[in-house]
């Protein structure tokens, strides 16, 4: 039987915290986040921030991590060492609390006492008032895009959609095989490897691993037109665009940022503005409630498209 829309919140928690859960009946497809702070009232992130009246104490923090981790803790240790684990349709949740140090200096939570859930939702059709800025005018070759934005705005949902069009076709372009590296398994909400999220009919994805790792397995067996990828930011992942580049695929991939200017300033990715390796950036911006706009600009700077309305979202 299909869940409901409230049925697909609950099943984040255990069965014997779901009723608290049930009187709010909120409708899942309106919530983005929920956070969980120890002792302290649980917010969930619609349109607006709810306080709810509903605490949770240490031990209901460690249960809920546990339910989440379906109570093999140490099989998520790697995604821990992150400060995350992905759950089944590409959600992201966020952990912390006290840390444990590990070797090499790197840290694992330990005491989980901060919780915050992110919901993926499929938008799909928002990227179609974008697409014909991605593709080239005459030839529909697809160009390097970055796609920016603060956090929780939306640019990993435009991603996803703008490679299922690339992927499917849209216009006259006809379609292409697309390279996916979804090391969190966010873009195709991928579990188990199987891509939950819809990506497109001509599209491989990847989990795990590192970008470099993922794009050098597409480019050897995949032959990808364009590859895909998440959350650029530091040196390693400007040299493996360098690599889909040379290699001949087009890139399209996010950064976070609140302007251009921002993710210009990242010394990491200085190479990729000097050689002017992307030739369109998309800037995704907040309106009223879950509205969102996206301005484009090309490799100059110059702008293509003002305050573009992503509909799917309004």
């Amino acid at each position: 039987m299909a869940l409901s829309k409230s049925d697909k919140l609950l099943n984040f928690f255990p069965e014997n915290m779901r009723a608290e859960w049930e009187r709010y009946n909120f409708d899942f497809n309106d919530v983005r986040e929920v956070r969980l702070r120890v002792n302290q009232p649980v917010r969930v992130l619609c349109d607006r921030e709810i306080r709810l009246a509903m605490v949770y104490g240490e031990r209901d923090m460690e249960e809920i991590f546990r339910y989440l981790c379906h109570d093999s803790v140490y099989a998520y240790e790697e995604e821990r060492k992150q400060g995350y684990i992905m759950a089944d349709g590409g959600h992201r949740i966020g952990i912390t609390g006290e840390l444990a140090a590990l070797e090499n200096g790197r840290f694992i939570a330990k005491y989980i006492r901060y919780i915050n859930i992110r919901l993926a939702h499929e938008h799909k059709s928002i990227a179609e008032g974008i697409i014909d800025y991605v593709c080239e005018a005459g030839s529909g070759q697809p160009l390097n895009t970055l796609i920016v934005s603060p956090p929780g705005l939306g640019k990993t949902t435009l991603l996803r959609d703008t490679i299922r069009l690339l992927s499917n076709g849209v216009g006259d372009f006809g379609g292409c095989n697309v390279g996916v590296v979804d090391e969190r398994g966010e873009i195709a909400g991928a579990y188990r490897g199987s891509a939950l999220l819809d990506c497109g009919e001509r599209t491989d994805v990847i989990t795990g691993g590192n970008k470099r790792q993922g794009i050098s397995i597409l480019v050897r067996t995949f032959a990808p037109r364009v590859i895909a990828i998440d959350e650029i930011g530091g040196e390693p992942d400007a040299q493996s665009i360098f690599y889909a580049g040379v290699s001949g695929c087009g890139v399209i991939a996010t950064a976070h940022g609140r302007s251009l200017d921002d993710v210009k300033k990242k010394r990491e990715l200085t190479c990729l503005f000097e050689q002017n390796i992307f030739k369109r950036f998309i800037l995704i911006s907040a309106g009223s409630g879950t509205s969102r706009y996206a301005s484009i600009y090309d490799e100059r700077g110059n702008e293509l498209c003002g305050r573009k309305l992503l509909r799917a979202y309004a």
